[in-house]
This record gives structure tokens, C-alpha cells and sequence, in this order.
């Protein structure tokens, strides 16, 4: 039996692929177009688009294991395919947002919430991780950084950035030996970083200069509206970092309790990702 990874070109989902074939899993990578693909040897890479279930039988087939990234558009069809596919487990990224007291408000946790309750009430097991803050954002810095500065509002938010590597040797792990169904599972990095010390850290990792400018959250929101969010997320992303500049974001063990490994540091995902900020 196979493991399906979906959204195989995104930065967790190629982690995910990567961790799957260190492990020696019979993998198969999943995109909306599968010639885009840069796939290890041996791993099969297959068309399917989420929202379309009739493209879901040839991408399931044969499949007992899910990495799965869904909106809530595509999630019902994807749960009758994996069911008439025999799937046992799926493992789904949704955030953070979705465990959060205020959640309830949130635009981002519902939409990722439909996603959970779709899977919870599902015939096969699944198991909800839930990341914070990805260390990825910082490549929207790139461009600022070429300039030598890095803008942001609250420079001084104190989040637990996560790297994807992290998020995706979880993934891995429960995929391979099936555990953890039915739980959802707060990922973190290992300690709340600001802003203004990641901009310090990749200042050093990639030996230049960077001066950090504050913005407002006015020039921020229409700086984040320019590149395509949806203009009601803005806000609630604002209104989270500013509360973690009087409590910090959470972090959790369960890196170390799923994989055995402290979760990386951000140093160590600034010197992973040197190449991007070239």
C-alpha cells in the first residue's frame, strides 16, 4: 500500500515526500498538475485536483495513508474517494488558529475547522496537526531583504516559528506507524522568537546588513491585499501578532514526543534556506 502526499509542491508537503522516502515508504505525490512535479526517484507523481473528486480515483488508488491539505470546497468529495479507496488514516495541516480560546471569531480557523469536522466525522482515522506560525513566512521578506531592511508591523511579536521539516517528520512518523488518530496535535518551534530577532538571525546567516522598519498595520494590510489574501485575514493575522507582544505564543513538546528530535531551531531554518534570500 501507498501513501498519498497532496500539495506535494509546497514546502511541507515536498518535506513530508522527502521524510516518507529517508523511511523507505512506497510514496506518491499528488498536485493539481502533475508535470510540475520534481519528484525523488522511485516516487510516482500524480494529476489531482482536490476540488474535483472525479480525479481523486487514480490518485487514491491502492492508497492506505493521506498527507492532505484541503479547503472546505473540495474536503466532502475527497472524504467519499478515500472511503471507497479502503484509505485507514489521513493526516491533515490545518492550523493553529482552529485550537485558539477566540477561535470562534476567526475567518481562519473556520475555514480550516470545516476541514477537521469533515475528517473527524469521516469512517477512517485521521489526525489534526495544528502549527502556528511557519518559519516560511519570512521568505515574504525577500524582496525587502535585497533592500536591506525588513518591514513588518510589531517587530517585537514573540511567535514560535515552526520549520516545515519539523511539521513534516510528524507527519512522516504518524503515516508510517499509525498513530496519534483521533488527536490533534499544537506544533511549535522550540522557544517564541520575535520578529526583530529573526531579522538579527538572518542578518548573520546570510552575512549582510538588515535594518528592521516598523509599519503600520494600515501599510502591512495593504501591502498583504497587494499579494492576494483575502482582505478579512489580514486583520485577524494583525490582531494575533499583536497580542504576542504582551503573551507570547505558545510552544509545545510534541515534536520531541512524535519524532524523538528537539524541533529545529530558527537559525537552522534561516541556514537551510540561505539559497532563497540569494
Amino acid at each position: 500500500m501507498s501513501i498519498l502526499v497532496t500539495g506535494a509542491r509546497g514546502h511541507v508537503g515536498r518535506a513530508v515526500l522527502d521524510a516518507l522516502v529517508t523511511a523507505g515508504q512506497d510514496v506518491r505525490a499528488a498536485s493539481r498538475d502533475a508535470t510540475t512535479l520534481d519528484v525523488p526517484d522511485g516516487v510516482d507523481a500524480v494529476s489531482a485536483d482536490l476540488e474535483d473528486p472525479s480525479t481523486l480515483d487514480v490518485a487514491l488508488d491502492g492508497v492506505s495513508g493521506v498527507f492532505l491539505y484541503a479547503r472546505p470546497s473540495g474536503v466532502e468529495g475527497f472524504v467519499k474517494a478515500a472511503e471507497a479507496a479502503g484509505v485507514r488514516h489521513v493526516v491533515l495541516l490545518s492550523s493553529g488558529a482552529t485550537l485558539e480560546p477566540r477561535s470562534s471569531q476567526s475567518r481562519i480557523a473556520a475555514l480550516h475547522r470545516a476541514v477537521e469536522q469533515a475528517l473527524i466525522a469521516a469512517p477512517f482515522a485521521e489526525t489534526l496537526l495544528n502549527p502556528g506560525a511557519f518559519a516560511t513566512n519570512v521568505l515574504g521578506w525577500r524582496a525587502d531583504i535585497a533592500e536591506g531592511v525588513v518591514r513588518t508591523p510589531y517587530p517585537d511579536a514573540r511567535i514560535g516559528a515552526i520549520h516545515e521539516r519539523d511539521i513534516a517528520d510528524v507527519a512522516a512518523r504518524i503515516l508510517v506507524d499509525g498513530s496519534h488518530g483521533g488527536e490533534a496535535l499544537p506544533l511549535s518551534g522550540p522557544a517564541p522568537i520575535t520578529f526583530r530577532e529573526q531579522a538579527e538571525v538572518l542578518a548573520d546567516v546570510l552575512g549582510r546588513p538588515l535594518r528592521v522598519e516598523e509599519e503600520t498595520p494600515e501599510q502591512t494590510t495593504a501591502r498583504m491585499t497587494a499579494l492576494g489574501w483575502p482582505p478579512e485575514v489580514p486583520p485577524e493575522v494583525l490582531r494575533a501578532w499583536e497580542r504576542t507582544t504582551r503573551e507570547p505564543s505558545a510552544v509545545t513538546e510534541v515534536v520531541r514526543e512524535v519524532t524523538g528530535n528537539a524541533p529545529r531551531t530558527f537559525r537552522q531554518w534561516a541556514e537551510d534556506h540561505r539559497a532563497d534570500f540569494a
